[in-house]
């Protein structure tokens, strides 16, 4: 394929005419069927006419899968920064909703949409009437395709999945299909693609429930800011809260747990429901509506509520142990002492990403950081870790010379070398993700003294040594990643031609980890560069 950046059908420097930016909170398939009825193109034609008739990308859930090649042609016909892109993509919400996006399979919170043939098989989108009434140009959100979004806090009202005039599902990618019309008209996705009714005219149902609305509002800030204040955190991990929230579904929709409420005549609307077996993400928007809103009494006054319900229902441990067998400890915590007996114990996953996100958010770690953010103490499970020795390191440079040697693939050699000296920079120089990402020339040569002799026999042991890979880099190496002009920053990708985030360096590093066989050794990034 070639560069997107080529003369793209003749156009001036390969930009469209109209190159929207995203709304935001836009979904990527919105945002691409608004730049194509923009155009005056039905969105069936625009698709072949930019991507390809070859790429079929409405086959599949193309807000889920987002393939690289269409992130970077999009930001290079829109003049749209790459993370830009990326952010309306469902994969920007791992390590703050989930920790690993599954693109091709079922990701927690994420509703499927069963794509078959370029129609849904489920109603995994939703939106609110009034949202869209009030958009200059209306356009459906990403978080109206998360499991947990119900209701829309601003307007206090329900969300809808479905066309409430032919009950067919929202699907906006086929909104210009049955149209007989040459062009698309005004504000055409915002039509149900079957009966053309439009949904900003649909009824809006206010929610009675405030508890539900400041439950939601919790989840969105917590997505927002990364944090949330819960359980006696002023700083909870949005991680570790959804995943707390999303082990409680999962144990109180267990079979169990819903005989024992029965039998105690406790939660009719839940008990009523078969809650099927794939998960929360694939029961209908009612049983979750009625969830949900129990889920937020159940929330108020936290734990008072669940403990009641435990000691009233009789609940046991293992009724709620739900889909896993590690659960945060803010929840953990409450059902082992009331359902279980004795106080729960932090696991070593736990451990492991409680230490992660410490890291993540300020380059290195420290208990009183951990304890900060996810309101436990982890001196007795982090003690003083000893520094990875050389030969760890010696280990890890190796294995990426065997991958070097054992690739065809041009671009990714290039890759793998400019990894190789990033890491032994990051080493040497004991920098976190973050200054390794924003590190430039200028701030090298401040920090680092200049070799006198290069020798490349060995692998870098000094700061000296770690300059000098990088000046010899810079000058053969990186100019084959393609960098933008001006960019200053010394390791860049070559998907965005910007300088790495911390997440694609957390990305590569756990890939070289992984192929060297390290990672009992190597967990993080820091245990590299010894900063904790």
């Amino acid at each position: 394929m070639p560069r997107p950046s080529e003369p793209l059908l003749g156009l001036s420097n390969g930009l469209l005419p109209i190159h929207l930016k995203p709304c935001h909170d836009e979904l990527l398939s919105s945002w691409i069927i608004r730049i194509a009825h923009a155009h005056g193109l039905k969105l069936q034609t625009f698709s072949a006419l930019i991507f390809g008739r070859d790429k079929g990308i409405w086959n599949r859930d193309i807000d889920k899968l987002a393939p690289d090649w269409l992130v970077v042609l999009l930001s290079d016909v829109t003049a749209t920064p790459t993370e830009r892109v990326i952010d309306t993509t469902l994969r920007s919400y791992e390590g703050f909703l989930y920790e690993r996006h599954q693109p091709n399979g079922n990701t927690r919170w994420i509703l499927p949409l069963g794509v078959y043939h370029r129609t849904h098989r489920n109603p995994g989108l939703l939106c609110c009437p009034a949202c869209l009434a009030e958009d200059t140009s209306p356009y459906f959100r990403r978080s109206w395709r998360l499991a947990f979004s119900v209701a829309c806090t601003k307007h206090k009202s329900w969300l809808i999945d479905r066309c409430p005039h032919c009950n067919s599902f929202i699907e906006p990618h086929r909104s210009d299909m049955q149209q007989k019309e040459l062009f698309p008209l005004s504000n055409q996705l915002v039509y149900c693609w079957h009966c053309g009714h439009d949904l900003r005219c649909c009824h809006i149902e206010p929610v009675p429930s405030a508890l539900l609305l400041r439950l939601q509002g919790r989840m969105d800030h917590a997505l927002m800011h990364g944090h949330t204040d819960w359980a006696g955190n002023p700083s909870m991990y949005s991680l570790q809260y959804f995943d707390g929230i999303r082990a409680l579904v999962a144990g109180l929709t267990s079979s169990r747990t819903i005989n024992r409420l029965e039998l105690a005549h406790d939660c009719n609307e839940l008990t009523q429901v078969a809650w099927p077996r794939s998960g929360f993400e694939f029961a209908n928007l009612g049983a979750r509506k009625n969830l949900l809103v129990w889920l937020s009494m159940l929330l108020q006054d936290w734990p008072k509520n669940l403990r009641t319900l435990i000691h009233d229902s009789r609940l046991r441990y293992a009724d709620l142990k739900g889909d896993s067998d590690s659960r945060p400890y803010w929840i953990e915590d409450v059902i082992k002492h009331e359902a279980g007996g004795g106080v729960a114990a932090i696991s070593d996953d736990e451990v492991l990403s409680i230490t992660h996100a410490v890291e993540k958010q300020h380059g290195r770690f420290s208990l009183e950081k951990a304890r900060a953010l996810s309101g436990r103490d982890l001196g007795n499970h982090v003690t003083k870790r000893s520094a990875v020795s050389d030969d760890v390191y010696e280990d890890l440079m190796t294995s990426i010379d065997h991958q070097i040697a054992c690739t065809f693939d041009e671009t990714e050699r290039a890759c793998l070398i400019r990894d190789k000296i990033m890491f032994a920079v990051g080493r040497q120089l004991q920098l976190s993700e973050s200054s390794l990402a924003g590190l430039t020339l200028a701030q090298l040569y401040i920090i680092a003294p200049k070799v006198a002799k290069l020798d490349f026999s060995d692998v870098a042991r000094t700061p000296a040594q770690a300059r000098a890979w990088v000046e010899w880099y810079w000058n053969e190496m990186r100019p084959n990643l393609f960098p933008q002009p001006g960019c200053s920053h010394i390791f860049t990708s070559h998907l965005t031609q910007h300088q790495f985030s911390v997440s694609a360096i957390s990305a590569r590093f756990n890939k070289v980890v992984n192929a060297a066989m390290l990672r009992a050794t190597l967990p993080t990034f820091g245990r590299l560069t010894n900063l904790n």
